[in-house]
């Protein structure tokens, strides 16, 4: 068990945790410092880049990242748009290529874009006094929200090195739901039972989203689009001919089991998924430097509706598995439950509001609209937390907003107003909405509301629960992905 211990001469150990004083760059870059980009074959034979993203510019950033790797006469990329980074801090980043086969494969120096964000854990930091390095080679400590405002859905990653600073791999904490203004938790992070015995520190801790990520893709010729969440890689999914089952190319880069997290739009109460895994894994007691075994194999899953109706499904993927994932059972929208004229959604989602108390949010489908009603005693507003799968903006990125106002104090009784969210869809949307004293109705306009992930809402409203799951991993646990009241 290894403890952090700060003194003035421990110049070496503080700039493992402040990365600035040991590579301290230009201000106004955003870059990979050399010693933080590798890449490297793990223990499972994937090729694996790892990176820390160091932020020298004066505000936070979102950075969008392409890393490319040449093996051979073949080119493989990969772009991901990332969480937000504060100034002067860094983001670890892991990424995966199972294509990349060669002996010698050549690294590109990456290639970064950014835009100016707003960070939404600004204020957070770990406790550095508090953390101790395991024999297992995990690490134990605390975190504290010192920000303004409350943190949703996040973790902790950090980078795991060893003793001559090499990097070993990337590690992540739990899923923290909430976390308010002052808060202390407690975290854990693990390290990978093939690596433990070399970890000697980790470093560039970062509070980050949870990696819950949006699909879009065709089924029979109409847009669909699913969520998953996992620590295992999904790439190239695709309906079959007839849209009644899903195919996904998977990659676990563990040599343990994981939890697959999958939601669905739900177009029947009779939709059942079965999931076949079809591919590649350690045999049992196998190592990791013996041959996996091939496999078809229907696995056992678990399928739950939640509050908004939408299906969740979950499977365990094998340890370093590789190969494809069949879910079937995908229908038509058979008419079981229609999509309702109105959907009172005031309990399923977090707004504040200042000069004013919220009475009912009402969800009206066929007019895609949401419609607040309201007391105000003050000039004041209303934050509404929502998401794309809630209520989508107009092609304009635009919604329309219109204030209905008590008779007699304005020479309009409807004052009509044009806004933004005010975060990207990854973080969750957040629109602002600013009324006068007498405001009484506020109706939101999109492009669309609820039905898509909401056709059986009014059944689960009414206590109707097909069933209720929480799957534990390590010590995550998933039972909603999109929707937390705090």
């Amino acid at each position: 068990m290894k403890k952090f211990i700060f003194s003035i001469v421990a110049v070496a150990v503080f700039s493992v945790f402040y990365p600035g004083l040991a590579d301290a760059g230009m201000y106004g870059e955003v870059y990979i410092p050399d010693h933080e980009f590798v890449g490297f074959y793990d223990e499972t034979g994937t090729y694996t880049v790892v990176a820390g993203i160091k932020n020298k510019e004066y505000y936070a950033i979102e950075p969008t990242i392409t890393i490319s790797i040449l093996d051979g006469d073949k080119r493989f990329e990969q772009t991901h748009t990332l969480a937000a980074i504060e100034p002067d801090k860094m983001l670890p980043l892991k990424l995966q290529f199972p294509e990349v086969k060669g002996s010698e494969p050549i690294l590109d120096e990456p290639v970064i874009t950014y835009e100016e964000t707003v960070n939404l854990y600004l204020g957070g930091y770990v406790i550095y006094e508090t953390l101790v390095i395991h024999d297992d080679g995990s690490i134990t400590g605390e975190i504290r929200n010192g920000g303004e405002k409350i943190f949703e859905n996040f973790r902790i990653y950090a980078l795991i090195k060893d003793e001559d600073d090499n990097i070993l791999d990337i590690s992540s904490s739990e899923i923290f739901h909430t976390m308010k203004p002052g808060e202390v938790f407690d975290f854990k992070m693990l390290a990978s039972p093939n690596i433990s015995d070399k970890v000697d520190y980790y470093s560039c801790f970062a509070f980050g989203d949870d990696a819950i990520l949006p699909v879009n893709l065709e089924r029979n010729d109409e847009n669909y689009t699913y969520r998953y969440t996992a620590n295992a890689w999904f790439k190239d999914a695709q309906f079959s001919n007839d849209g009644s089952e899903l195919e996904i190319y998977a990659l676990n880069g563990y040599i343990l089991p994981v939890t697959g997290s999958f939601e669905f739009p739900t177009n029947s109460i009779n939709e059942k998924y079965e999931v076949v895994l079809d591919g590649e894994r350690l045999a049992k007691g196998g190592s990791a430097k013996d041959p996996k075994e091939r496999f078809t194999e229907t696995v056992d899953s678990l399928q739950s509706i939640d509050e908004m109706g939408n299906w969740h499904l979950y499977f365990e993927i094998p340890e370093s598995f590789q190969g494809n994932v069949r879910i079937s059972g995908f229908v038509d929208n058979d008419g079981t439950f229609t999509v309702p004229d109105e959907m009172d959604i005031t309990n399923l989602l977090y707004y504040e509001t200042v000069g004013g108390e919220i009475n009912t949010i009402t969800a009206f489908p066929n007019k895609a609209s949401l419609v607040i009603d309201m007391n105000s005693s003050d000039d004041g507003q209303i934050s509404l937390k929502i998401n794309d799968f809630l209520v989508r903006p107009f092609d304009n990125d635009e919604y329309i907003v219109q204030i209905h106002y008590k008779p007699g104090l304005f020479n309009e009784e409807i004052e009509t107003i044009y806004i933004t969210d005010e975060f990207g869809f990854e973080k969750g949307l957040t629109i602002t909405i600013p009324f006068k004293n007498g405001a009484e109705k506020i109706e939101i306009f999109g492009s669309y509301v609820v039905p898509e992930f909401g056709q059986m809402a009014a059944l689960v409203l009414a206590g109707t629960i097909v069933g209720i799951v929480i799957i534990s991993k390590k010590t995550n646990s998933f039972s909603n992905l999109f929707y937390t009241r705090m």
